[in-house]
């Protein structure tokens, strides 16, 4: 019995050694296999250029986004919180319907004034005509007064916190860099800033 035993022990351990070894040489064997050189192992960085561009307010950001998908269509971005800063916001206060804030808005577009109606789910605001939003309160009393003297009255400055948006413009070359600064140049107190950014 014991040397039964024995024999089996010594045919397993047989068997095993020459099956790592016939593994061993069918992995070396496999076509197309090369071995393996750590050295010549490269990284893929996990950053890249970008460009931020900010701060804007909720109107501010869908006029950026139309620029940015005329100048550069094919540039990917991302849409960022930007925290809260103070602004503005020079308004007329919500009319009785939908119908005089939309003659409110012609009347103000003949004079050259842009304006547009706050949304319908807005309903402490509804039917209100925004004038624009403002960092500087000089600004919108400047507007304010500007628009007074075409005749147009019950305009009102308010403090609101505003939530802010950047956009993060990922994988820019100088040449895009350049494009995009031009456009930034029309967005008052917004910036431009070089960084990097994880890569998409």
């Amino acid at each position: 019995m014991r040397l039964i035993f024995v024999v089996l022990l010594i045919v397993n351990v047989v068997y095993a050694i020459g099956w790592i070894w016939y593994s061993e040489k069918e992995s070396a064997l496999l076509p197309g296999m090369a071995p393996i050189h750590s050295e010549k192992i490269v990284l893929i960085p996990t950053e890249e250029n970008c460009l931020e561009w900010g701060n804007f307010d909720e109107q501010q950001v869908y006029e950026a986004e139309s620029l940015l998908s005329e100048i550069v269509p094919d540039q990917s971005y991302t849409l960022e919180e930007a925290g809260n800063t103070l602004k503005y916001w020079l308004h007329i206060p919500p009319l009785p319907n939908r119908d005089m804030a939309n003659r409110m808005i012609n009347k103000l577009r003949n004079f050259g004034i842009i304006s547009f109606r706050i949304k319908e789910d807005d309903s402490h605001r509804k039917n209100a005509i925004s004038l624009g939003m403002f960092t500087d309160k000089n600004g919108a009393l400047a507007q304010l007064k500007d628009i007074e003297k075409k005749g147009i009255t019950n305009l009102m400055i308010e403090e609101r916190n505003v939530a802010v948006q950047k956009i993060v413009i990922h994988g820019t070359t100088e040449e895009i860099k350049e494009q995009i600064q031009k456009v930034a140049e029309q967005f008052e107190d917004t910036r431009l800033i070089q960084n990097k950014c994880e890569r998409l």
